[in-house]
């Protein structure tokens, strides 16, 4: 890890280019063709290669991961990740996200994202989401689409737009500050627009919910029923739109007529009297009275035409009666949030309130360290023979020898053995040695020693190579983590109950280090000096907990899969962008996802991201710009759908997983208070994905190695919310396959594979909204989607995809 720091520096060349006050520092592993002007600033005519900067460009960049224009760029930037430039004339091209900071002309074209702050002349073009800010004249076409100002076109499912937005809204959901954009989609909202929440039965769907946009005369509606039409021996569903026009017959009564379209999900095998799916044109004349400004009672009658799709064969028609209430959304609920920038100051300036000064804790104990960690295999390993009585744990002198004999292979447990409770095993080896004074890369050799012992000499299983990598590489990141919160639970100076649920809270994070609290009696003592383990001033902490409802889709259906309740722990530790703190894991982000259901697991996702090192490589212009080193751990799991299909809907993984990166923190502007792009690109030593054939003992997953490439935007608007897009793209290859073996023969347990041969494309895109409350409440709305398409060598190659949601409320620490 360390050569990569001196290897940048050999082949940096890094200067500073003054012209009036601007200042840019830059680093360039790039072959430049160019000139150097009176004023010493630099004009790139060529710029090729791996990270390339040039002050001004003038001509071509092509670069492996990113190219970085600082001044000025007339001309074209190709890149793998990303393409900056300060201010851009021409065109943008990379895979994942293009960046232009001021009003660019020409043509952005991205695979994830384009951010500009503005568009002077030009179209963005994305797959996901185009982002321009203050002024925009031009063309966004993409899934998302935001700007500040517009006054040109927005084409995308969404499309969103501030002030004096004159153009045209091309979209699903068109959104402007101003009545004066032209919007043209389903459903259309400005600030003039009533939106009512719908509650309501009737003959035709059962139960519904829905959302009404009342505009001038005009009404949209979009929502979700069930039970339609008597299918209803199973559970059976309708998603609908409906479009309106309504009269006001006074401040209480309106009169309203809507036309709709219905699609409708039976979940039942094709036949004559129960399709599988069905559509209804429905019309419908509507009475409304409202009780007071939040409430009121509708009541509807009308008519529907119910059809079969493949055929367009009358299935039934019949009379609508329906009748419910409408919820007033108010906008009056909202209020400011704080931006994330600001953090809790420290609590008084002198350093001796913080234990980490203690010279005590200072002391380092190796030898205690290993005893600890010999000592959790020993402990484990009677646990599982004496009082689980499992044989694979009843190990002897020739067991051992025989494992040094047979040598490592890849082993067939489950899922969540491998690549979670392996990688957590490892993470209490690395605690042992954090514990005890030992520093990052110093604790990493406890990881590694600790799985050695166990695959050589805790089990009469021959070792496994994949565990080895797992435990040792997912250890040290889940034990730094671990232990790093740790240090945010311990306060010293508590007694009594507030005393015992932090040392209890800690304790369940990281059980090592309470271990050790105990035996040094720092689990009870009360201090008044080095009481406090993490200073708040110089690392920021934002926690969040979010508790709802997830619906997990059963290969793609609308209604046809299950709800539980979940909980979401996200964490952001440290200021990326501090230079200061530079430690590994001074910065880190982690999500956990616990899913409270007996038919789904208990842990169903865990995203760890931490920074190993890092040098900022622009700071200048309110934008900051950061390239590292990064360790990742992910883990996607999940079961069979309740009453569904037996298909598991994803299985992912990159237990090992290390690469390059690139932060940046654009500048506060508009509406926008931050705006930051975030890129990677790992090379993944050990990952998991499901597999469609092999299933051996525990095993239904391929292993292998590969890369991973990932992309997040985050925009956060004070006022309002924060808006966070994740897309993250997974390659693993399985090498070494069960193919051409003599399974009925073989041993499974000396199978030696990791699976099918094949090559995994993994894609999970990750949507998220946090729509501010009062105070530090939020509504969290999330959606993923799941698309995994596996190339086999000797099966018939699959694509499935899928995809889940939830709702839920987020209180913020």
């Amino acid at each position: 890890m360390r050569l990569l720091p001196v290897l940048l520096s050999l082949a940096t060349c890094a200067g500073v280019y003054a012209q009036d006050s601007l200042k840019y520092r830059r680093h360039d592993l790039a072959l430049t063709i160019g000139r150097t002007d009176s004023s010493a600033v630099r004009t790139s005519y060529l710029n090729v290669g791996l990270l390339g900067g040039a002050a001004r460009l003038h001509g071509f960049q092509l670069n492996a991961m990113t190219s970085f224009a600082g001044r000025e760029m007339h001309g074209v930037q190709l890149s793998g990740l990303s393409s900056v430039a300060m201010n851009m004339r021409g065109v943008q091209l990379s895979a994942f996200s293009n960046v232009s900071l001021s009003p660019f002309r020409g043509l952005q074209l991205g695979g994830v994202t384009n951010i500009s702050r503005g568009v002077g002349g030009g179209m963005q073009l994305s797959v996901l989401a185009n982002i321009s800010s203050k002024v925009m004249r031009g063309a966004q076409l993409g899934t998302y689409n935001y700007a500040d100002t517009l006054r040109g076109w927005q084409i995308g499912l969404a499309n969103v737009c501030m002030e004096h937005p004159h153009g045209v809204q091309l979209g699903l959901v068109n959104y402007s500050r101003d009545t004066v954009a032209h919007k043209i989609g389903l459903v259309n909202i400005n600030p003039k627009t009533k939106v009512d929440f719908m509650f309501f039965g009737g003959n035709s769907s059962k139960i519904n919910a829905a959302f009404r946009f009342r505009n001038r005369s005009t009404y949209s509606i979009v929502g979700a029923g069930t039970h339609y039409m008597g299918l209803d021996e199973k559970f059976s569903g309708a998603l609908y739109y409906r479009l309106g026009q309504y009269f006001n017959l006074g401040r209480r009564w309106s009169l309203s007529a809507d036309a709709g379209f219905f699609h409708i999900e039976t979940f039942q095998h094709n036949s004559a009297d129960k399709p599988e799916r069905l559509y209804s044109l429905q019309l419908r004349a509507n009475v409304d009275y409202r009780l007071n400004d939040n409430i009121g009672l509708f009541a509807s009658a009308g008519y529907g035409f119910t059809r079969y799709y493949e055929h367009n064969r009358k299935y039934r028609n019949r009379a609508i009666v329906e009748a419910g209430l409408t919820f007033a959304y108010n906008r009056g609920g909202l209020k400011s949030r704080a931006s994330d920038d600001e953090t809790e100051a420290g609590v008084a300036d002198s350093v001796s309130i913080y234990a980490f000064d203690n010279p005590e804790n200072m002391k380092k104990r190796p030898w205690k360290a290993a005893a600890e960690a010999v000592g959790i295999n020993v402990l484990v390993n009677c646990f599982d023979r004496f009082v689980l009585c499992e044989d694979f744990a009843k190990v002897n002198l020739s067991s051992i020898k025989e494992n040094f004999k047979t040598g490592f292979v890849w082993d067939n447990d489950q899922f969540s053995t491998n690549l979670f409770a392996h990688p957590y095993h490892g993470g209490l080896y690395f605690n042992a040695a954090r514990s005890n004074g030992l520093s990052f890369w110093e604790s990493a050799p406890y990881a590694l020693g600790g799985s050695l012992m166990w695959e050589l000499a805790c089990e009469v299983e021959p070792p496994a190579i994949n565990d080895l990598m797992a435990t040792t590489i997912g250890g040290i990141c889940i034990g730094e983590v671990t232990h790093r919160v740790s240090n945010l639970i311990y306060d010293d100076r508590e007694r009594g109950m507030r005393r015992f649920l932090r040392e209890f809270a800690g304790a369940l994070v990281c059980p090592i280090r309470a271990f050790n609290r105990i035996l040094s009696g720092d689990a009870w003592r009360v201090r008044h000096d080095y009481y406090k383990y993490h200073d708040y001033s110089r690392i920021p902490v934002d926690f969040t907990v979010s508790v709802g409802d997830r619906y997990l889709a059963d290969e793609g259906g609308l209604f046809r899969g299950e709800h539980n309740p979940y909980v979401d722990l996200w964490l952001r530790y440290g200021d990326a962008f501090n230079g200061e703190e530079s430690k590994p894991y001074d910065y880190f982000t982690a999500n956990v996802t616990f899913g409270l259901s007996g038919n789904q697991p208990l842990i169903s996702s865990v995203h760890l991201l931490g920074k190993l090192w890092g040098v900022n490589f622009y700071d200048e212009d309110e934008m900051t710009a950061v390239f590292g080193l990064f360790q990742h751990f992910n883990y996607y799991d999940s079961e069979a759908v309740k009453e569904g299909t037996s298909r598991v809907p994803y299985r992912i993984s990159e237990a090992a997983s290390f690469g390059p990166g690139l932060i940046y923190r654009f500048p506060k502007v508009g509406n926008v208070g931050r705006m930051e792009q975030r890129l990677f690109l790992d090379a993944i030593l050990l990952g998991g994905s499901l597999s469609d054939y092999y299933n051996v003992i525990d095993r239904d997953y391929n292993m292998g190695s590969g890369f991973s490439a990932k992309a997040q935007t985050v925009l956060e608007f004070p006022r309002f919310g924060k808006f966070t897009l994740n897309a993250d793209f997974y390659s693993i290859y399985t090498w070494v396959g069960y193919e051409g073996k003599d399974l009925e023969n073989t041993d499974p347990l000396h199978l030696n594979v990791q699976g099918d041969k094949s090559s995994a494309a993994l894609l999970v895109v990750n949507p998220r909204l946090q729509v501010y409350l009062r105070k530090n409440w939020s509504l969290d709305l999330f959606a993923s989607y799941y698309m995994r398409e596996t190339r086999y060598k000797y099966h018939d190659n699959v694509r499935s995809e899928t995809f889940e949601v939830r709702m839920g409320l987020s209180y913020s620490f």
